[in-house]
Formats: structure tokens, sequence, C-alpha cells
């Protein structure tokens, strides 16, 4: 449901982050306040997957991470410097 509401939000048109979702889209410059509002954002993300996170992992629930939805947020969140390494687990390699 955290993924969801963050993928949705950043995927908007309306909120305009083409360099993450299409790397041909022409690259707009983004100012200090912009860069520091969607670091917020993305640091106040990864809080909330430490919660859900250790929720699960209380309450025995499955993990249920879809790699193509942690991808995109670990772009959005790698544009601001933010590792979510330590809160989803890194895509696996398949043969």
């Amino acid at each position: 449901m955290i993924a969801d509401h963050f993928r949705d939000k950043w995927t908007s048109p309306a909120i305009g982050l083409p360099i993450t979702i299409n790397p041909f889209a022409p690259v707009s410059i983004v100012g200090r306040d912009e860069f520091e509002a969607l670091k917020k954002e993305v640091l106040e993300m990864k809080e909330l997957l430490k919660r859900a996170k250790a929720y699960d992992e209380k309450n025995g629930e499955p993990d249920c991470e879809i790699d193509e939805k942690m991808d995109l947020l670990r772009r959005v969140a790698a544009m601001v410097g933010v590792n979510l390494d330590d809160v989803i687990r890194k895509k696996e390699k398949r043969e």
C-alpha cells in the first residue's frame, strides 16, 4: 500500500519526474526547494516502509514486494541520495 501510494504520486503527470520513468524525456531543471521537498518525501516514505516491514515481520505476514514497484521507489530515492537497501530487498537476478 505504501509503495503503491508513492508510485502513483511520483508517476502522475502533474508531479513530473520523467527522468525516472523515461530516460529519453526532456530534462527540466529542479530548484533546491523542489529537491529538498522530494528528499523529505522519500525519507518519510522510507520510515513508513520500515514500520510496515516491522509490522509484517511481527505478524508473520508474507513478503509482498513487487520488483517493478520497488525499482521505481529505488530510482526516485537514488535521485535525492537516499538508499533503500536497509528497507527493501534487492532485486533478485533471474537466470
